[in-house]
């Protein structure tokens, strides 16, 4: 059974410690207009198609995983596809209600507040937290949780976390993350390219 609607995916991953509170799986959308100089995931940028995956199909993958507490959707940017993605979100929660939602987006949290775009309310609606702002190089800070620049802001819009919370996750959330599977592996986290796994990778010379 398909939902008609699809998501253009960059890379999945079943498991994260780096992206959220708690253990989640993570999903990379494909295409973002904002193109925040200095973001490393800037092949994530361009929207091309790299994997078209129906929105049902992706949220049944998500709920077939043991041991999570919620899913992460980043980017690219999530909410240039705003209708395979609320789709998506509406789709886990009914299946799995107990599992939370981290969306990671370059806009701001007012600007998608004032958006009459469905899709977009639905989103907010249903998520728990939000990284919102985009990328500024000049205001990097190797730091900050869940975030690469000081301007961006955490934003909680339900009752599932708080700020009294970000200690704990501070203290439990990696900054730098590497998984090996049969086709490589994948790196993620918010050191970027001060970290030292992700220099370590690059005097291997490997495609990071």
């Amino acid at each position: 059974m398909s939902s008609n609607t699809y998501l253009n995916v960059s890379k999945t991953l079943s498991y994260s410690r780096a992206n959220g509170p708690g253990a989640r799986a993570v999903i990379w959308v494909q295409g973002c207009t904002i193109g925040c100089e200095g973001c490393y995931s800037q092949s994530t940028h361009p929207h091309r198609k790299v994997q078209v995956i129906d929105s049902l199909e992706l949220a049944k993958w998500v709920c077939s995983i043991d041991g999570i507490e919620g899913v992460t959707i980043s980017g690219g940017e999530p909410f240039e596809q705003s209708a395979a993605v609320a789709k998506f979100l509406l789709s886990v929660k009914q299946i799995r209600p107990e599992l939370s939602f981290f969306l990671f987006t370059g806009y701001e949290i007012t600007y998608l507040q004032q958006s009459t775009n469905k899709s977009v309310q639905t989103i907010l609606e249903i998520a728990d937290m939000l990284s919102s702002g985009p990328f500024v190089a000049e205001l990097y800070e190797s730091d900050l949780l869940w975030r690469g620049s000081s301007n961006q802001q955490l934003s909680y819009l339900s009752a599932r976390y708080s700020p009294e919370d970000e200690e704990e996750w501070s203290l439990t959330s990696p900054i730098e993350e590497v998984f090996m599977h049969n086709h490589g592996y994948e790196y993620t986290g918010f050191k970027g390219r001060d970290g030292p796994i992700f220099n370590h990778l690059k005097k291997l010379k490997l495609d990071i």
